[in-house]
């Protein structure tokens, strides 16, 4: 079996938003940072039956919102995750049939109070302004302090390793060819 560094693919997630973020691909980069969440909030989860809009919030709550609060709740992040995900766009039916806000994104160099203030003074209800880097910023903080946390936890440090190493994996073309090789 091929041996990789479980946190691998979330290393080359987050470079991948870093990249995005600094070439202004923000719909790629909320595409990933979701993806992100969703995927760390499946390894994470003790419980695999658990729904995935109830792992993303709960991870959201437990190593985001708590101690890196955003303007916005979880379960509005999840609903701009389906909305991202599935269409591309910041709607997605819980906005309709729950009436949860929809996050409207500042990026760049552009401010999430302004953008606030635009949007009270439009009046424009229904809607939350977030900037892109908080929610990237939240996310890393929080992913880095459950790391940490797995150092206390081995049986939950197992269970995420167990998880993510079913993550997609790099295998050299070289080792292919060797083996074909060798195993006729």
């Amino acid at each position: 079996m091929l041996k990789q560094n479980p946190l691998l693919r979330f290393s080359q997630i987050f470079s991948a938003i870093d990249y995005c973020l600094a070439e202004q691909l923000i719909l790629p980069a909320l595409v990933l940072i979701f993806t992100a969440i969703d995927s760390i909030a499946w390894a994470a989860s003790e419980d695999d039956n658990s729904g995935v809009g109830n792992r993303f919030q709960s991870w959201v709550n437990t190593w985001m919102l708590q101690k890196y609060p955003l303007p916005c709740t979880a379960i509005e992040l999840y609903a701009a995750r389906c909305g991202v995900l599935h269409t591309l766009t910041p709607n997605a039916d819980l906005n309709k049939d729950k009436n949860i806000r929809r996050i409207s994104y500042a990026w760049g160099t552009a401010n999430q109070k302004d953008l606030e203030e635009s949007i009270n003074r439009l009046e424009f209800p229904g809607l939350v302004a977030v900037h892109v880097n908080d929610i990237y910023s939240s996310l890393k903080n929080g992913f880095d302090d459950y790391i940490e946390s797995l150092d206390k936890d081995l049986p939950k440090r197992e269970r995420f390793i167990q998880k993510v190493s079913t993550h997609f994996v790099d295998i050299d073309k070289s080792v292919l060819t060797e083996f074909l090789s060798t195993s006729e």
